[in-house]
């Protein structure tokens, strides 16, 4: 029975990472249009927050990577 439920949890970990993924230019399109507004007037914001906004998207990688690693080693240690 545990060995079905960590494989479960594994597939639908992976699944999220996929999908997270696959979400990645919907998310870089978001960000870029939000900075060209920015840079036109449209949205008044800091060159600092346009920074940080910027790096929205390789937080985002970044995330959908580290959360299957970590289930995927958690569930090699339980293993």
């Amino acid at each position: 029975m545990s060995e079905k439920k960590n494989i479960s949890g594994l597939i639908k970990i992976l699944v999220l990472a996929i999908v997270g993924l696959a979400l990645t230019p919907s998310i870089q399109a978001l960000v870029t249009t939000t900075i060209a507004h920015t840079v036109t007037g449209d949205i008044n914001m800091s060159t600092t927050s346009r920074s940080i906004i910027g790096l929205f998207p390789l937080f985002w990688v970044i995330l959908m990577i580290a959360i299957p690693v970590t289930y995927i080693a958690i569930w090699l240690k339980e293993t």
